[in-house]
């Protein structure tokens, strides 16, 4: 295999990881519990959320040279920081990473070792990622070249017993919108958001391999493939697998449980060991890579006041702690933020991809203010406070009661945007061009 060639499926490998953390084991199952007979409406449903959308997010920041901050400079100066906070740590600290720690437990070595205490799990799993994402510089290639392929081959074994060896037929359970649901249900793997905060590192480490240019944009195109190859067929095989169990497992069963079961129907006795290693190498990845991206952002947020190395170690303290709450409390109160902070992520990956010939800043604000408008009004709505009101209204708007109240509003703000910004004057060089300029090594910054 060639130096290029192993690099490429490397950084394959190591982009599937980061994605594929606790919610992308723990949500396939429940929706394809769901959904039965409809499991390929809820695949794509799922796949456009938990796959496409993510791995277009790092298309969207290779095209804003490699830097979150460029694609959201036309927006306002302080929104990067603010939305990135709100990101980083709302989801991420509070959310993504303790919720991957406390799955590790849950179904890894909670399964195998009864008697072992959650918070030993969870301590071991810190220290863990502290040792791999410590040198930010190396994360990408030791995820790729050391966890990963483990992960991946057990992850297909599974998947192919699963396949060839079915539990069931999918049969009807009466869902209505199943494309819809499973999209919106897929907010709750937090993987657009994973693609935006990821994306610096990864193109880093393509750049740190020695490619430049056509020629590093062609090595990302290949690996960003790679993954989306492998997340379709663990998510379609999840998915299909369950939908064919739904005579097996109440409605109502646990997201955790259903994943046990099904994987020790599938494997036997064997089932809880490779479920467990599975979750850790899954849940350890994503987190050593988030982990990475918020101690970067928190340490340059705060002038290098505090180091890499201390955030790394601060953001595994606050995440232990809030892992020790449980995965269901975890998930339980985090949907609100998904709510309100997704469909931004989503639209902002959207002009992302065309961020270098969009040439009014009008189109990025008036899209992003008219989404986050809906956004909020769905999250008061999710607290009881005017829900009838603001879901009526909503329901209104195309595709309102489908989970897409925010799609045309955003459009709408956009041309809207555009206009006012034609219309109170245009600055000959578009603003795109200008900030590719400033963000140059010629222009001294």
């Amino acid at each position: 295999m060639s130096r290029r060639v192993s690099h490429i499926f490397i950084l394959g490998f190591a982009l599937f990881a980061l994605y594929f953390g606790a919610g992308n084991l723990i949500f396939p199952p429940s929706i394809g519990l769901e959904s039965g007979s409809e499991w390929i409406s809820s695949l794509l449903g799922f796949s456009i959320t938990g796959i496409v959308l993510p791995l277009l997010a790092v298309f969207a920041i290779l095209q804003a040279d490699g830097k979150f901050e460029n694609l959201t400079k036309p927006i306002s100066p302080w929104f990067y920081a603010v939305f990135n906070l709100l990101l980083m740590v709302g989801i991420g600290v509070f959310v993504t990473i303790p919720r991957m720690a406390a799955t590790t437990h849950e179904l890894g070595v909670g399964a195998l070792f009864p008697g072992v205490p959650s918070i030993v799990t969870i301590i071991v799993f810190f220290v863990i990622t502290f040792f791999f994402a410590k040198d930010a510089s190396n994360v990408i290639d030791r995820i790729g070249r050391y966890l990963t392929p483990v992960m991946v081959a057990l992850l297909l074994f599974i998947v192919g017993k699963g396949i060839f060896s079915p539990l069931g037929t999918p049969t009807d359970t009466g869902i209505t919108q199943a494309f819809s649901k499973a999209f919106v249900n897929a907010y709750q793997t937090g993987d657009v958001i994973t693609g935006i905060l990821c994306a610096p590192i990864f193109i880093l480490a393509i750049r740190h391999y020695g490619y430049i240019g056509k020629e590093a944009k062609n090595i990302a195109v290949k690996s960003i493939v790679i993954a989306a190859m492998g997340l379709l067929i663990v998510y379609g095989g999840l998915l299909y697998i369950s939908a064919g169990a739904t005579s097996l497992f109440p409605e109502k069963i646990e997201s955790t449980m259903l994943v046990k079961e099904l994987i020790s129907r599938l494997l036997g006795g064997g089932g809880a060991v490779a479920l467990a290693i599975v979750i850790a190498l899954a849940c350890l990845t994503s987190t050593i890579g988030v982990v990475a991206v918020i101690a970067e952002f928190l340490k340059k947020l705060v002038r290098e006041r505090i180091g890499y190395t201390a955030w790394v170690a601060i953001i595994c303290t606050i995440s232990a702690s809030v892992a020790t709450l449980g995965v269901e409390r975890i998930v339980d109160y985090t949907m609100w933020i998904f709510t309100l902070l997704y469909p931004i992520a989503i639209v902002l990956v959207m002009l992302g991809i065309f961020h270098k010939s969009i040439s009014s800043a009008g189109i990025y604000r008036g899209a992003i203010l008219m989404t986050f408008i809906v956004s909020a009004l769905e999250t008061l709505a999710g607290f009881g406070i005017g829900k009838d009101f603001i879901l009526t209204t909503l329901g209104y708007l195309p595709l309102g009661t489908s989970g897409f109240a925010w799609l045309v509003p955003a459009i709408v703000g956009g041309i809207v945007g555009y206009g006012l910004d034609r219309f109170f004057g245009v600055k000959k060089q578009g603003f795109s061009q200008a900030i590719m300029d400033e963000s140059s090594p010629e222009s001294g910054n």
